[in-house]
């Protein structure tokens, strides 16, 4: 067996049914293969991209992996459809969806995986809850901090 040595920051939301029972669930189910050393609290944020669906929770969890990027990625896919996420179209409503932020200080530019996330630098929801675990990141060239000050005007967060 591989050790858990690669440090990689995961963001899990959740907009159908019980959102908060979701986000658990999906947690539980990440545990049976990494190790979860800090989480975020759970905040509520606007749908992003596609408006028109109810709000999402969501929150950040820094992990210790021994799985290789495409083997997470492929983790996390089961873990999605096993808690009942059905993808309708992109960017729509689901029962729980998990997105590797940034692994190691992989960079990486495929159809299926894209790291650090191709969007996470623009989105509020991804941003303060990677701060609450202590990432010390940097997204498009911009710390965490400095990505929180330039969206806290354009995008609401609060707690779920």
């Amino acid at each position: 067996m591989r050790p858990f040595n690669r440090w990689v920051y995961l963001s899990v939301g959740s907009n159908v049914g019980n959102r908060k029972t979701n986000l658990k669930k999906a947690v539980s189910y990440l545990k049976r293969r990494l190790i979860v050393v800090t989480s975020s609290k759970i905040y509520e944020s606007e749908p992003w991209g596609y408006k028109k669906q109810k709000n999402f929770c969501n929150l950040a969890l820094r992990v210790k992996s021994n799985l290789k990027p495409y083997e997470l990625l492929r983790f996390a896919k089961q873990i999605e459809r096993k808690l009942g996420r059905n993808k309708k179209f992109k960017w729509g409503p689901r029962t729980v969806d998990i997105d590797i932020i940034a692994y190691q200080n992989i960079i990486l530019r495929t159809k299926n995986l894209w790291l650090p996330h191709r969007w996470a630098a623009e989105r509020l929801f991804v941003v303060v809850p990677l701060l609450d675990v202590g990432a010390e990141l940097k997204l498009n060239g911009l710390s965490l901090e400095e990505l929180k000050s330039k969206l806290e005007g354009i995008q609401s967060l609060k707690t779920c």
